[in-house]
């Protein structure tokens, strides 16, 4: 599981800091609309500007790509570690860090390009600064019944899968079916083609940027904008429910992990896929409208470091990214406090996540007798089973050949605990340390336990506790 987790690391943040590098920090600034996130002006092209912008570049740009490089390698490193809790912390904080790192120098230079724009004293139209003047928020690019039928073919693979784990539908029998996996699963990625739904049509309805006094010329460049976006989500959504058709072709009638993971990487190459064409695209729609630029909004300073939108005058709460691909919040509006919040509280979640499962491999499971009862112990759950509940029990010497599919709790390299199908019988606890290969099976009226602990002779002690009731 480690080195599953490992791989799918590695394939989604490596390319993902290559992307940053090519899209983030520009090369040719001249051809760009913004360098740093302040917008190019001709000012810039021109006298002894031109060798400092193109001094900034050089520098940042550099700095950008030893951040990737050295992202790459110390990921490729990663992939050596061993443990699932070693790695999980290893992994989330080095994404962490490793995706601030990736801005720093965007952050530097913005500074950089804002003294400049200072010291040269370049000032740029004002006035036009939410909407353009006669097709406010009317262009669309989104034909909805694009992006609505992935959706709803989505959500009938999604209930097929529940009829398939609740034996409605006989389509297979292997193990898989019954444990709800295939039904967790397909409704994961269900809910990731909802949440691509939900920014397509936020996406479409983006205010339009004013680069022209000409209505038409603002139009067009909006909806082109607007479609390649449009055509993005789209294409995400397919994919999506394509890889939702394949997961459950897999799970009935070839399941393996290894497949998993070659299903997952393509998955991954496919969406990049997407957003490398969405790229190559919105470039040529930008080289096609430059020279129809005749307006530079001067709004520079309403972005912070050029990434964070504060503009208390204006109500709305989404706007198009000055850096990166997509959209972000406008901090001064009060949804946008909140979703800021947030993202700070989901930081700090993801630390205490890898905390609790450090915590939850280091904390040894204890398996003992008290009070007349079965006791399982670990951190804060406990398992308690009276002996006059216990209709039979019988011990086990290989855990490594029960066969175990999860329904809920926790799967770890090193314990299972919560509620699991073994051997073909649903609603089963289990309470089990990898570790030791006895465990002991504990009937009742209502469920069957299979537990174990840290300890070895705690699970023979137990076990002769039983044969003499």
């Amino acid at each position: 599981m480690s080195m599953y987790l490992g791989l799918i690391m590695f394939s989604c943040l490596v390319p993902f800091l290559w992307i940053i590098y090519v899209w983030v920090y520009p090369r040719k600034w001249r051809d760009k609309k913004l360098i740093f996130g302040v917008k190019n002006r001709a000012e810039f092209q021109e006298g002894e500007a031109a060798p400092e912008v193109d001094e900034i570049v050089r520098r940042r740009g550099g700095q950008a790509v030893m951040i990737s490089i050295s992202g790459t390698v110390i990921s490729a490193l990663l992939l050596l570690l061993r443990g699932m809790t070693v790695q999980t912390a290893a992994w989330t904080g080095f994404i962490l860090l490793a995706l601030f790192a990736a801005y720093v120098p965007y952050f530097l230079g913005n500074m950089e390009m804002k003294a400049l724009k200072k010291k040269l004293g370049v000032q740029g139209e004002e006035g036009v600064t939410l909407v353009d003047l006669s097709n406010a928020g009317s262009v669309r690019a989104l034909k909805p019944v694009r992006i609505w039928l992935p959706t709803i073919l989505g959500a009938v693979t999604v209930i097929l899968a529940v009829l398939v784990d609740l034996k409605v539908l006989p389509v297979a029998e292997n193990w898989v079916v019954g444990s709800f996996l295939l039904t967790f699963v397909t409704a994961t990625f269900f809910a990731t083609g909802l949440l691509m739904l939900v920014l397509a049509f936020v996406f479409d309805r983006f205010k339009n940027e004013v680069i022209s006094r000409d209505s038409a010329v603002n139009a067009n460049y909006n909806r082109a904008k607007k479609k390649n976006f449009a055509d993005m989500f789209v294409l995400s959504c397919w994919i999506n429910y394509g890889f939702m058709i394949c997961w459950m072709a897999s799970f009935l009638f070839a399941y393996s992990d290894l497949l998993f993971m070659i299903a997952l990487i393509a998955y991954m190459v496919l969406l990049f896929g997407g957003i490398f064409l969405f790229v190559l695209r919105n470039k040529k729609i930008e080289a096609r409208y430059k020279k129809e630029i005749t307006i530079v909004e001067d709004d520079d300073d309403l972005w912070i470091g050029g990434m964070f939108y504060y503009n208390p005058k204006d109500k709305r709460l989404n706007v198009e990214k000055r850096v990166g691909i997509g959209g972000t919040v406008n901090v001064a509006h009060p949804l946008g406090k909140l979703f800021m919040a947030f993202a700070g509280l989901s930081i700090i979640g993801a630390v205490a996540c890898v905390v609790w499962i450090g915590m939850m491999e280091a904390t040894p499971m204890r398996l003992y007798v008290e009070n007349d009862a079965v006791v399982c112990h670990q951190l804060w759950d406990e398992y308690v089973i009276p002996a006059d509940e216990i209709t039979g029990s019988s011990l086990g010497n290989d855990l490594s050949k029960l066969h175990l599919a999860r329904i809920s709790g926790v799967g770890m390299d090193t314990m299972l605990k919560g509620n699991f199908i073994v051997e073909d019988q649903s609603g089963c606890k289990v309470f089990l340390w990898r570790g030791t290969m006895s465990y002991v099976v504990i009937r009742t009226k209502d469920r069957t336990y299979y537990v174990n602990s840290s300890d070895d002779n705690e699970v023979q002690e137990v076990y002769q506790w039983l044969s003499q009731q």
